[in-house]
């Protein structure tokens, strides 16, 4: 039996306003080595020229549809109501402002075929600007050096170890296991597959190939964005967050519970002083930038000495590769 016939995939692509990067982004996708099954593409009340660029793309594709919310409803709303739809075996779901490389599917598909314990597969993803520089691979752990599976136990372990390999526009889920716990929080706004990722895989474990297999386009003034620069709101977030967990019955240790509130702390703390930095200039901008990477310095030690040997480990692997890279 061919890997086509023995598993189906859909795509959930939301869009709001990207009508700039769609070309990319949905190009992207109707262009992988192993097509999707169905592509559903949820455009949620854009005010620009979106709709017509959508139909004007998928007008020769047969197994791409768009639906047209009557309002906005927002991202993680829009998600769920593609999840509701969705009829494949295994569900993605991509964001309009991404690039998606031509052997995501391919590879993923693969390994959640040979991992049917598996309740989702991610990947390595690039960081590209609003305008397309690409920035080369993102910062986030490898917790595989080939691909393969990490079983439930073995995810928590990485988890206390060096949390967040997930990124969330390499993901690809086992359908079953989505609808087991009916939908993505729409709460945690743009942690919602975040921590959907945690959950399923400490209850089913995860696939994961170090492969970069897409690109995230980090833009000024997205969800992820205005959390992090808020540091009131970050801390209501995390509470939010942690209320969830513990209401998992233990499946969340309390250790994990406590390394996550001060990683994510952390995390807002360094994004906003790193922003910083790029708005000073001239000589006393040197100053004050030296004495934010200070500050990040000092606040990880304080928040998160226990990943001090994770992170130089993982740095130090990042700065080997970039110099063989060139080599």
């Amino acid at each position: 039996m061919t890997e086509n016939k023995m598993t189906s995939l859909s795509v959930v692509l939301s869009n709001f306003n990207h009508a700039r990067f769609l070309c990319e982004s949905l190009g992207s996708l109707l262009i992988q080595t192993r097509p999707a099954n169905e592509v559903i593409i949820i455009d949620d009340a854009s005010t620009d020229r979106s709709v017509d660029l959508i139909l004007k793309m998928i007008s020769a594709e047969r197994s791409a549809k768009l639906v047209c919310n009557s309002r906005n409803i927002g991202c993680v709303a829009t998600m769920n109501k593609g999840l509701e739809m969705a009829t494949g075996d295994i569900v993605f779901f991509a964001a309009a402002d991404d690039v998606y490389y031509p052997r995501l599917f391919e590879v993923g598909l693969r390994l959640l075929n040979a991992y049917p314990l598996a309740a989702l597969f991610s990947a390595s993803s690039d960081l590209i600007d609003a305008i397309g520089v690409n920035y080369g691979r993102f910062s986030s752990p490898i917790p595989l050096t080939t691909p393969g599976f990490l079983s439930a136990s073995a995810s928590l372990r990485q988890m206390l170890r060096d949390d967040g390999w997930f990124m969330g526009n390499t993901t690809l889920y086992r359908r079953s296991a989505l609808l087991a716990e009916g939908k993505f929080d729409e709460e945690l706004g743009a942690f919602a597959d975040g921590y959907m990722c945690r959950l399923l895989a400490l209850q089913h474990g995860a696939c994961f190939t170090s492969e970069i297999l897409a690109a995230w386009r980090r833009l000024e003034g997205g969800m992820a964005w205005s959390n992090a620069m808020n540091i009131d709101r970050a801390k209501q977030f995390v509470a939010l967050v942690e209320a969830r967990m513990l209401g998992k019955g233990g499946l969340f240790p309390a250790e994990y519970i406590h390394r996550w509130r001060r990683r994510h702390l952390f995390g807002g703390r360094r994004f906003s002083l790193t922003h910083c930095n790029s708005l000073y200039s001239g000589p006393l901008g040197h100053v004050k930038r030296t004495i934010n990477i200070l500050r990040i310095l000092w606040l990880f030690l304080i928040l998160r000495p226990w990943d001090l040997g994770p992170v130089l480990r993982r740095r130090i692997h990042e700065i080997w590769d970039r110099r063989m890279g060139h080599a």
